[in-house]
């Protein structure tokens, strides 16, 4: 018996392994594909001399720093949006019900399911008779919108998991029904909202359809837009793209690494109500 359960535990550990491997050797490949010189990109060899000259060019050659903070500016502030916002309605939800609140709650969710694809025309025509074509503000609407029901329904499962009687207890202390919100059921939810705040945050960081319809000036490009355009008349520049896509993904797993903690409480406290 006991033989038989070490076996079954080490093929789990080994499928876990595989698996792990599978997803992250691609990134590895990229990491080591950065640091190598262009007469070395296609060799397989592990032993190489690295060099930071392909950084150094892509600094050079692109605007970077200027696509970086255009991404930095709207995922931040789709991210505090969709905290706010989505945060206020999850807790209308699940603190006022009234007759249609649940017709209205899967209203919401049903415009997570719309594809995107399907909105672009309507996106683009609405934001050119209003004259947002080209504007970064145009992207954070856009994105917030599409971010918000996905914040909304996971931040509503933490704020009904949570028990009334600590906004009673403030309330009777004093408190009005907004500041027991902020200084009660927010400190209280807070891995729920660090796991919204994360995911709003690496939604709009990574999308690329939004701002490859809407924006059209270079100087308001993302990286996202950036990385894709990086290619030349006689062929793809291996060495500068994996740079690149290095210094793309190096924010956003500096962040999971940071949040790592707040990311699994959060959806362990999610999954458990009552």
């Amino acid at each position: 018996m006991n033989e038989r359960f070490d076996l079954v535990r080490l093929g789990s550990h080994v499928l876990v392994a595989a698996t792990a491997f599978v997803f992250v050797a691609p990134v590895l490949w990229l990491g080591l594909t950065s640091f190598r010189a262009p007469a070395d990109l296609f060799s397989f060899s592990l032993f190489f001399t690295p060099t930071w000259q392909n950084f150094a060019s892509v600094l050079s050659t692109y605007d970077m720093v200027r696509f970086f903070m255009n991404s930095i500016y709207i995922a931040v502030v789709v991210t505090l949006g969709s905290i706010v916002i989505g945060g206020l309605a999850a807790y209308g939800f699940a603190r006022f019900p009234y007759r249609f609140s649940t017709v209205l709650f899967v209203a919401v969710l049903c415009v997570r399911m719309i594809p995107n694809i399907s909105l672009i025309i309507p996106l683009y025509l609405m934001y050119a008779s209003f004259g947002l074509l080209d504007t970064l503000t145009a992207v954070i609407i856009t994105e917030l919108a599409l971010v918000l029901p996905l914040s909304v329904w996971i931040m509503e499962s933490f704020f009904r998991s949570l028990p009334k009687d600590f906004e009673e207890a403030a309330q009777v202390d004093g408190c009005s029904r907004m500041q027991a919100f902020v200084r009660i059921v927010v400190p209280l939810a807070l891995p729920g909202v660090a796991v919204t705040a994360i995911f709003s945050f690496l939604f709009s960081w990574y999308d690329f359809l939004m701002p490859l319809v809407i924006l059209s000036t270079q100087q308001k490009q993302t990286l996202p837009l950036a990385l894709s355009q990086m290619n030349l008349l006689y062929g793809i520049r291996w060495d500068q793209m994996s740079a690149a896509s290095i210094m793309y993904i190096v924010p956003t797993v500096l962040i999971a690494l940071a949040c790592q903690k707040y990311i699994v409480s959060g959806l362990t406290m999610g999954g458990v109500k009552g």
